[in-house]
């Protein structure tokens, strides 16, 4: 027979980290600029109980370029949001804007 499960202790037990949706639209919004320029092609999204990451492809069948995780709060990272390519990290921040930021266009001198 089958097994009785409480439900609220489950869910206690086993809290995975999620992106919000606010933190989706940002995400979502970066990604579609950089597919209109043509730099990036594939997404994908992944969570468990310690992070949540969404990982971005020039190809599909690549490995990821970038990397934006966010980390669980009961962590003892400094930032709540990384980003890392290539198993570097290169922006660690406790807002996702902020960390987004580092994908911003540069300013160029206009003649």
């Amino acid at each position: 027979m089958g097994e009785v499960v409480i439900l609220a202790e489950r869910r206690r037990r086993c809290r995975a980290v999620y992106f919000g949706r606010g933190e989706l639209q940002l995400l979502l919004r970066l990604f579609s600029r950089h597919v209109e320029s043509g730099e990036w092609l594939d997404y994908s999204i992944d969570n468990n109980e310690r992070a949540a990451v969404f990982c971005v492809y020039r190809r599909a069948h690549d490995a990821p370029l970038y990397e934006i995780h966010k980390i669980a709060s009961h962590s003892h990272h400094r930032g709540h949001f990384l980003v890392i390519t290539s198993g570097a990290i290169l922006k660690r921040s406790g807002r996702l804007d902020s960390a987004l930021r580092m994908f911003d266009a540069p300013l160029r001198a206009v003649p």
